[in-house]
């Protein structure tokens, strides 16, 4: 009876595989699988992602012979008691990607893969080892995407570098995340969002007109996390703004022990509460994540009123996006106004009036329109965060420099993607594509400022310029 037992376990482990439920290029770990998805698989048991890797499955096997692949890397199993962004925010990236690199229904000569590192970068290795393996066999001409500032994210990007793979970021903005681990630029890396100083910059131009503008910084002091370090940073270097009062904070890392992100930060910021009263601030530029923010708005609404102050501006970066779509309670003890730097905005376009290149702007979002909910029938709801529209800016850009290049090789594409200055600007969702001839960062980036509501939407507020004016893209603009 032993024997048939064992033979029976034997037999169902050899069918199940446990050992290989990670696809081809994908390693285990724990219950999510981490690598390079050659196969277009499922990451994690119900994967939310997976009718989205089927169409990549299909779209990939119709690509032709010669094809260039791009890699959109990013933490594609976001575990919501340790992340900070959500699944939906990880799903719009991955839908900008798809309406990038198959804008026509008959697109051919692309093909997407998925390169997940799991929650806070951990697996940035497994999955940079398999990119690094596959770039010359599969055409790989850039890795997209890169999620969050982190320092593993740091790590990647100049792994990748000293393979000559290009990297071209979304939604990284943090200053130095261009910085090798000997403090030299990456010469492979490039994005298509604002740095954090913009974003600062911009948040600082909007305070300077408001007519109350007493100004509070909290700040994340998580050594880790770049973004929050890199955006209070650039926010307490403005001169123009003066700070009266500052608080910080740590997120720390990891999973906590007998609580989560939220209720642990919610207690924390309730300490903050009597100090807010008596510093009686206008603003408060908040500099951590978007999740943060959250817990931070609820302590703020929940924990009683103050005699003086009863409602209060919170101004933070692009990371707030995170939160749409999640109800916050703004008419509480204190009532709050979220406002965030966006990086990108459905209607932002709406806002740009008299300018010669107001239509050009407003032709090039609606051709990113037509790809996204005509070509894939994805729902124009989804794009609400801006993440769908900025991954399609950096998948776009990587297929316009592989399109170009006749060596056809991993380390032969950054010289294309390096002249993509404003004399061949990329026809962006978020506005024209072009980078400093030094810098790999996008230059003139427009940036949306919104308001977060009750209900979890947004609404527009403003709309400014990095340096205070649109891209130049007339023949004389690099002279």
């Amino acid at each position: 009876m032993t024997v048939v037992v064992l033979l029976v376990l034997a037999g169902v482990l050899w069918l199940t595989r446990p050992w290989q439920r990670c696809g081809d290029g994908l390693t285990s770990a724990g219950d999510v699988c981490v690598g390079l998805n050659l196969e277009s698989g499922t990451l994690r048991a119900g994967d939310p992602l997976a009718d989205l890797e089927q169409l990549i499955a299909d779209r990939n096997a119709r690509a032709g012979d010669t094809f260039k692949t791009i890699v959109v890397l990013d933490n594609l199993t976001p575990d919501p008691d340790v992340d900070s962004t959500p699944i939906d925010f990880t799903r719009h990236v991955v839908q900008g990607a798809i309406a990038a690199a198959w804008p026509h229904p008959d697109t051919t000569g692309v093909k997407l893969l998925l390169a997940n590192f799991g929650t806070n970068a951990e697996h940035w290795r497994d999955a940079v080892e398999r990119i690094v393996e596959s770039a010359e066999s599969l055409h790989i001409a850039a890795v997209t995407g890169l999620g969050t500032s982190l320092e593993n994210v740091r790590r990647a990007i100049a792994e990748l570098g000293s393979h000559g793979i290009v990297t071209i970021g979304s939604t990284v903005t943090a200053d130095d995340l261009n910085l090798g681990p000997d403090g030299k630029p990456v010469k492979t890396f490039f994005r298509v969002g604002p740095t954090n100083s913009d974003e600062a910059q911009a948040a600082v131009n909007y305070i300077a007109k408001l007519p109350k503008r007493r100004t509070m910084l909290v700040a994340d002091v998580n050594e880790a996390d770049t973004y929050a370090g890199t955006l209070a940073k650039a926010f307490t270097e403005q001169q123009l703004v003066p700070i009266q009062f500052t608080k910080k904070y740590d997120s720390l890392e990891g999973q906590l022990t007998g609580t989560s992100r939220d209720a642990y930060l919610q207690k924390l910021f309730r300490g903050m509460h009597s100090d807010i009263c008596t510093a009686q601030p206008d603003v408060i530029y908040f500099a951590g994540r978007g999740v943060d923010l959250g817990s931070f708005v609820h302590a703020l609404s929940n924990d009683g009123a103050c005699q003086g102050l009863r409602s209060v501006t919170v101004l933070s970066g692009d990371d707030a996006a995170t939160l749409v779509g999640s109800k916050l309670p703004l008419d509480g003890d204190i009532a709050v106004t979220p406002l965030y730097t966006a990086l990108a905005y459905p209607d932002q376009w709406k806002m740009f009036t008299g300018h010669d290149a107001a239509l050009t702007y407003q032709q090039n979002y609606t051709d990113f329109l037509n790809a996204f909910t005509g070509t894939h029938e994805f729902a124009a709801a989804d794009l609400s965060d801006g993440a769908a529209m900025i991954e399609h800016d950096a998948v776009a850009t990587a297929v316009k420099a592989a399109e170009e290049d006749p060596a056809g090789s991993p380390r032969s594409v950054t010289n294309f993607v390096a002249s993509i200055d404003c004399n061949s600007a990329v026809d962006g969702a978020t506005g024209f594509i072009a980078f400093g001839q030094d810098s790999g960062n996008q230059i003139d980036k427009v940036l949306p400022i919104l308001r977060i509501q009750a209900d979890g939407t947004t609404g527009p507020v403003d709309l400014v310029w990095s340096r205070g004016r649109p891209l130049d893209t007339s023949p004389s603009c690099a002279s």
